[in-house]
């Protein structure tokens, strides 16, 4: 990846740059108000795009996603300058998006950790926003936080080995219009896909790593299905008095008709449909850390979970180091 001069240029919010010690930004604000063209695909005078605010030479071919902000400041750590000198790169974006690239260790090989928020429509921007100023293949690994669906797996790294499907809210179920189908039933209040799957070989390439890194037994990993959810509430079960959300026996229902759900998140079924719909041009993997127990109402210590942030965010590091991109 070549990097590029950093100046922005917005019509009425001003840039801030922090400089590195050559004299190259290592901190880039893109503003929001910038003139937009092209409505199909906006892109601003300098080629940065509408969401993300990226251009080429600023993201990486290999990225690493995470939803929180302070887990990518974090996982920042383990990235270190550019062999020219060049500082590790930063960038904010006016939606809160955020762009952190530099060099992996002593491989000399770029990663950059996208801050993705939440839910499906922002790993959406991401994905398609970095497609669109990135050349050649591309590699993306997810690292989020999830709720445990299993028994025995707060704490756990849970990997997606065997796809993800998506659970999502029928509004036509909630509506006086909604009839009943041909036979008289009633349209179901949520429906789940069919799933999606990982590349092979990246996702393997993650567990081999995972396996390296994290201690085995009870902080160790455990593969099945992810449950992507368009609500964090509704659609993953959670009973609230204020709404009509009919999800009394979802959770029952995900695990009845998918034993091996192991997860409820709200961004990795975006990810690898799109991978999958990329023309084989992105291949993408993902996992996230039990942090809540649906089983048992328990949530892991912030120390527990920053713990293993750092464990499994280098761990997909060094997968996405690790990735041939030269196979897709």
């Amino acid at each position: 990846m070549r990097r590029r001069g950093f100046g922005v240029l917005c019509a009425a919010r001003p840039v801030v740059h922090s400089v590195g010690a050559r004299g190259r930004p290592a901190v880039c604000s893109v503003g929001a108000s910038r003139q937009m063209k092209n409505a199909n695909f906006p892109l601003d005078a300098e080629g940065r795009t509408f969401h993300l605010g990226c251009r080429k030479g600023e993201i990486s071919n290999r990225m690493l996603s995470v939803g929180d902000a302070s887990r990518a400041q974090l996982l920042s750590q383990f990235l270190k300058p550019f062999p020219n000198g060049d500082p590790v790169f930063n960038l904010v974006s006016s939606r809160g998006f955020s762009i952190t690239t530099g060099v992996v260790g002593d491989s000399n090989t770029e990663v950059s950790i996208v801050t993705t928020l939440m839910g499906l429509a922002n790993m959406d921007f991401v994905i398609r926003e970095s497609r669109a100023v990135i050349d050649g293949p591309m590699a993306v690994v997810r690292l989020g936080t999830c709720g445990a669906l299993q028994p025995g797996t707060l704490g756990k790294v849970l990997v997606p080995s065997d796809g993800c499907v998506l659970v999502h809210r029928n509004p036509d179920a909630f509506t006086q219009q909604s009839g009943g189908s041909a036979n008289g039933d009633s349209p179901s209040p949520y429906l789940i896909t069919n799933p999606v799957f990982p590349n092979a070989e990246l996702c393997n390439g993650l567990i081999t790593q995972l396996q390296r890194t994290l201690p085995k037994g009870p902080g160790g990993i455990k593969c099945g299905i992810n449950c992507t959810t368009d609500s964090f509430y509704s659609s993953q079960g959670r009973i609230a008095e204020d709404f009509d959300d009919r999800n009394e026996n979802l959770i029952q229902r995900v695990l009845g008709e998918i034993p091996n759900a192991v997860s409820f998140e709200m961004e990795t079924f975006q990810l690898l449909h799109l991978a999958s719909c990329s023309k084989g041009t992105i291949a993408a993997a993902a996992c996230a850390i039990g942090l809540a127990e649906r089983a048992s109402n328990e949530f892991m210590t912030p120390a527990q979970l920053v713990e293993m942030e750092e464990k499994a965010g280098k761990a997909a590091m060094d997968a996405l180091v690790s990735f041939d991109l030269s196979s897709l």
